[in-house]
């Protein structure tokens, strides 16, 4: 008698230890409790042991021929929570032809002391008692309210009955066929419930006493023996095992509360049972004949059965469906058999019948998997089928594969069905700022503007999805073409795999790190805006499916063309990045200019030392790469690791969602990076191209991107996933010493705390987010109202998501709110900003999606007050001062000086870019005084 092996046994023949185990547990269910409240219309609050009168006392089937598969079902749920406290346990019975009180002849097990099932006679008493199994002392006890949240005010026995002759069960195990056997069986149980006696005898409040349920594992198993026995194959076969009563509506009709939570009682009075009916509405409906009730759960007198597999997969014959992959992926479905039996089951691919091209097996690779009985009704076995996705558009002809169970003989055929698409494919330009005042510092953190830019906009680059286009132009008082002599860019280049290596990933980094190294210049937003809108146009319309343009900013323009001489020629997707605060940026202007276009603006304040300013810009841009690309950032946490430390960060993947994306970014690359799937699995770098996993490593980079499910076991995906990070103390080392060698102003705090990291998950999913922030002005004092919406399918997730802003003010102050849920799927905070600064908000969303699994999603915004924040902003005007501004800017203008003169001026000790910072300052205190 092994502990934990799932069989039902004898409860006076287990070890003591283990019945105590059983006690313990029935005692845990009644400190868990449901969701909701005792006052909510559909009463929530119940605890689980509690919920099991609720279900019968509102449920109970009695007198006809869902009486006994109506019982096995209530069993075998109680079965499932009492492992929900301890996976070890089975819902043992009491052999009704055994005295409970001295089972074996010789007193040697009694079942009925406070030391296990409670007292034989008068009040039950403890264990439970003492367990709030029952309340004397209250008159609020449920036969009182009529709330299946309130506890009894008493259970009682009166054990003074006799057992069962084994001749009774003798003659139910020899019942002629279904309708015999359950009028016998139900004879039986009623003697055994007199029994008992005391609540027992009730049959609206029997469940509360838990003896019952050994009373009704012992109904079952007399059920499950008469299954079993030989030469009866047909009583484990949905279709046969009723007899005459198969077209019976009760058999044929959804077994409740399960199935919709809604039902009737003895009386016809109507009940409305949670979890199964609103509003978690969890129900699965399913009716006599389904598998799980049919077949028998395994106790120690079962004969030998068939087993029963049941194909998961839809049609007959079974469909798999790879729909909508796109050109070049492999997406990976399983065909999925859900088995009972008590015994090793086999289920492998026909010999001659697997899968042709341009399907696969996968895993595993002998197409065969033998499940042996574990602790539940069944086992899943799937075998993994995968398609590889050809030219978008082309008809995908039929396939077919066949698998057998050589235990049952049954023969079961797939037909697979798969169609190619192109996965939208989107160009992006980024417009990056290089004027003379990205040389200043960003913040506090010692880092100048250019060096914050070159890192993030290289991120950018390492992560962009394949088949995806980037491009790169230049901008300081002018636009540079991407061919240009001087200031080259980057036309737009396609991306063709998640290689590091690949050949346009590789110049899209160099145009990042060739991007201008000794800034200098004015400042025309409106011409690198103008430039970046025309290498777009310019892409013949087949090339691409969308079209974005990221443009990044350090300063207030001072040379046309200004924001809004272009605002109303961009047709593009825009994205504005303010690298500094407030009034560093023209802030209002470029958020029109976002707005707009379907885009949002970002501003980054000044970017002090702080772990979320070191990877602010960072993850602006990558955040910016998920809207573009249609994907949703899961989480973005950030820390220190140090030498000897263990991360585990934890994030859900849910069945709604495609594919993923785990980056870690740090700011030394030192950082060993492994995903564990939520069976355990510890993925590595070496394993990921076996998984169909893809892993990249960049400068201060690493991910790994893998469509989902990943071909592990039973397919991981919903569940909790975890990144794991160690620091890789022979990379920490050399960094170290390097960083020594070379007086770097960080080794202090690399050797103290570690390297600094963000973790950003991003899914492409089903499950979607979309956020925003309007303000009611740009002065203190202005209202912030944030919005999110939620979809599913394109569907509103109603009630069923938690939403908050974490807000972190300009004071640094920071404060955490939840959004209201305004209508289905809509939520919204309004909130005061009074204090003159930028705000950063972090939108996040916890809920569950239409199959009660978890997700998360997070998304970055940003707004900005400031004193005359509403007050209209002009380009230079017309005035005396303004000509000699322009005239000034003219003369020292890179538009009008060639670079030989330029070199003769700073030769004869002339600064012109000092001039040119002097000038553009003064220029600023003459419009701001206009």
């Amino acid at each position: 008698m092994a502990l934990g092996d799932g069989i039902r046994r004898n409860i006076a023949s287990v070890d003591a230890a283990e019945r105590t185990l059983l006690r313990d547990a029935l005692v845990e269910l009644n400190h868990r409790l449901f969701t909701g409240n005792k006052n909510d219309a559909v009463p929530g609050g119940v605890s689980h042991w509690f919920k099991m009168d609720e279900i019968h006392q509102a449920t109970h089937v009695h007198h006809g021929p869902e009486f006994v598969p109506w019982h096995r079902e209530l069993v075998n749920y109680m079965e499932s929570e009492l492992r929900s406290v301890n996976p070890l346990l089975s819902m043992h019975y009491w052999d009704w032809t055994q005295d409970p009180r001295d089972p074996f002849g010789d007193a040697s097990v009694n079942l009925l002391t406070s030391a296990f099932m409670g007292n034989a006679t008068g009040d039950v008493g403890d264990p439970w008692l003492i367990a709030g199994f029952y309340n004397p002392m209250t008159a609020d006890h449920r036969d009182a309210t009529g709330n299946p949240a309130d506890p009894p005010n008493s259970v009682t026995r009166n054990c003074v009955g006799n057992k069962h002759p084994q001749a009774v069960d003798d003659g139910i195990v020899a019942a002629a066929d279904f309708p015999a056997m359950r009028l016998l069986m139900e004879s039986a149980h009623d003697t055994a419930h007199g029994f008992i006696g005391g609540t027992l005898n009730n049959p609206h409040i029997s469940f509360r006493d838990p003896i019952v349920f050994l009373l009704h594992s012992n109904v079952d198993r007399l059920f499950a023996k008469w299954q079993t026995q030989a030469g009866h194959p047909q009583r484990v076969d949905p279709a046969f095992v009723y007899g005459a009563e198969s077209g019976d509506a009760g058999l044929n009709s959804n077994v409740e509360p399960w199935s919709t939570g809604h039902t009737f009682d003895t009386f016809n009075a109507e009940h409305f049972i949670r979890p199964w009916y609103a509003p978690e509405s969890l129900g699965n409906p399913h009716t006599y004949k389904h598998p799980s009730i049919v077949f028998p759960p395994c106790y120690d007198t079962n004969g030998s059965a068939i087993p029963l597999v049941q194909v998961m997969n839809v049609g007959t014959p079974s469909i798999i469906n790879f729909n909508d992959v796109p050109t070049g992926e492999t997406t990976v479905r399983a065909a999925v058999f859900r088995i009972y039996n008590c015994s090793n089951v086999t289920v492998r691919v026909k010999a001659g019948a697997g899968p042709g091209a341009p399907f696969s097996l996968l895993q595993p690779a002998s197409g065969s998997v033998t499940v042996s009985h574990g602790d539940s009704l069944y086992v899943e076995a799937r075998i993994w089928l995968a398609f590889t996705a050809g030219a978008a558009g082309v008809a995908v002809p039929d396939g077919a594969v066949t698998f057998e169970c050589p235990e049952s003989g049954e023969v079961f055929t797939f037909v697979l069905k798969a169609n190619a698409i192109s996965r939208p494919k989107v160009a992006v330009m980024l417009a990056l700022d290089q004027s003379g005042s990205m040389d200043w510092a960003a913040g506090t953190a010692g880092a100048t503007r250019l060096e914050v830019l070159k890192d993030a906009a290289r991120k950018f680059m390492e992560l962009i999805q394949t088949d995806n286009g980037v491009g790169l132009i230049r901008f300081d008082h002018n636009a540079y073409a991407v061919n240009d002599p001087t200031y080259p860019g980057l036309a737009v280049t396609r991306i063709t795999s998640d290689n590091i290596f690949d050949p346009g990933r590789v110049a899209a980094v160099a145009a990042v790190n060739n991007h201008k190294t000794n800034p200098q210049g004015n400042t025309s937003v409106g011409d690198g805006v103008d430039l970046a809108r025309q290498v777009l146009n310019a892409l013949p319309a087949a090339d691409y499916d969308q079209k974005a343009l990221i443009v990044l900013t350090d300063g207030l323009e001072n040379d046309p063309l200004w924001i809004s001489d272009v605002t109303g020629s961009i047709n593009s997707q825009t994205f504005a990045i303010g690298l500094g605060n407030e009034q560093q940026v023209n802030t209002t202007a470029l958020r029109a200019l976002a707005n707009s276009t379907g885009g949002y603006l970002l501003l980054t304040g000044l970017l002090s030392s702080s772990i979320d300013d070191y990877f602010r810009l960072s993850k602006y841009f990558l955040q910016i790469l998920a809207g573009v690309t249609n994907t949703n950032i899961i989480v973005d946490p950030s820390g220190f690791i140090a030498p000897g430390t263990t991360i585990r960060i934890p994030f859900y993947v849910n069945e709604a969602d495609i594919d993923c994306t785990a980056l870690l970014m740090t700011d030394e690359n030192v950082v060993d990076f492994s995903l564990e799937a939520p069976d355990g699995t510890l993925i590595k770098p070496a394993m990921a191209a076996g998984l169909g996993m893809a892993y990249g490593v960049g400068v201060q980079t690493r991910h790994y991107r893998f469509t989902l499910p990943v071909a592990i076991g039973a397919g991981q995906q919903a569940g909790v996933w975890h990144v794991v990070l160690d620091v890789n103390k022979g990379d920490f080392k050399k960094i170290l010493a390097q960083m020594r060698e070379r007086d770097d102003r960080h080794f202090h705090a690399f050797a103290t705390h570690g390297a600094r990291y963000s973790v950003v998950i991003h899914s492409y999913s089903n499950v979607k987010m979309a956020v925003n922030v309007e303000q009611s002005s740009f002065e203190p004092g202005a209202h912030l109202v944030f919005h999110a919406a939620l979809t599913e399918y394109g569907l509103p997730v109603a009630h069923r998501a938690q939403m908050q802003v974490e807000l972190t003010r300009p004071d640094t102050s920071v404060v955490t709110v939840g959004m209201s849920e305004i209508e289905p799927g809509r939520f919204e905070l309004a909130s005061l900003a009074n204090v003159a600064g930028v705000y950063h908000a972090r939108i996040m969303a916890k809920g569950v999606t239409l199959r009660g699994t978890p997700f998360t999603r997070e998304q970055l915004c940003s707004a900005a007050v400031w004193k005359g924040g509403d007050l209209p902003y002009h380009p230079p005007v017309d005035n005396a001062k303004n000509d000699w501004c322009r005239l000034l800017s003219c003369l020292l203008n890179e538009k009008h000086i060639s670079h030989e003169l330029e070199e003769r001026l700073k030769r004869h000790g002339i600064d012109t870019d000092g001039i040119r910072r002097c000038i553009k300052a003064y220029c600023r205190h003459v419009r701001h005084y206009e």
